[in-house]
């Protein structure tokens, strides 16, 4: 029944995108995944129920991505690129979630369910401590604001895993380096960039990301074993 439940969901997620839950109808999800209407509802009792489930379960995934990753890595460019790479990441693996929580209005804000309201307040936190740890000891610039600093960032990155959708398991790797590049370096103070040489071996940041990006594939399997 698992993996019936997934198949309905990958298929329900797209048609959602696509047409939005409201114009999305029990039988276009039944016709899509191969099955009789009256037997989707073995599986999950309405198309809203469909919808919370992507976005809960692509939640609940990227907060313990957050969570497992971050006491890894250290300093502002490695938390904050851990954070977008684990976000590529849990996005490939709930395609289209990002992009209902995005277009459905009906489940975020004061009126969305509370369970959805309360894992992305968690998922928001990651984002903040780690940009105001980086303002507490300098590495961020000090004339940006590390609550908003942060919002931009993760917001930045969702726009840029729906802009990439179609192709994002083959630029996963581009569009984190871009953003890192466009965000990271760029809100970091003078003395905290990886590329000005003043005090930073740019060699040993390159090696010891290329063992946080194995800790992280690494991570990334064990997750979706689980």
């Amino acid at each position: 029944m698992g993996n019936r439940r997934d198949q309905i969901k990958r298929v329900a997620a797209r048609l959602f995108v696509e047409h939005g839950v409201a114009g999305t109808s029990v039988r276009d999800i039944a016709e899509g995944v191969g099955m009789l209407s009256g037997s989707l509802y073995h599986h999950f009792p309405s198309k809203d129920a469909i919808a919370f489930a992507i976005l809960n379960d692509f939640l609940t995934d990227l907060n313990t991505r957050y969570r497992s990753v971050l006491p890894h890595v250290n300093g502002m460019r490695e938390e904050l690129r851990a954070l977008v790479h684990s976000s590529i990441e849990i996005a490939e693996a709930h395609p289209y979630a990002t992009e209902i929580y995005q277009n459905e209005r009906a489940y975020h804000g004061p009126t969305g369910p509370a369970e959805i309201a309360t894992a992305v307040r968690e998922a928001h936190t990651f984002w903040i401590a780690a940009a105001t740890r980086a303002s507490d000891c300098g590495e961020l610039r000090a004339d940006l604001d590390p609550v908003e600093f942060a919002r931009m960032l993760r917001e930045g990155v969702w726009w840029s895993i729906r802009y990439h959708r179609e192709h994002l398991s083959d630029r996963h790797e581009e569009v984190t380096d871009t953003v890192v590049a466009a965000f990271i370096d760029g809100g970091a103070a003078p003395g905290a960039r990886a590329d000005n040489g003043h005090g930073i071996d740019a060699r040993s940041i390159v090696d010891r990301l290329d063992k946080i990006e194995r800790r992280l594939a690494e991570l990334s399997d064990s997750l979706r074993e689980d």
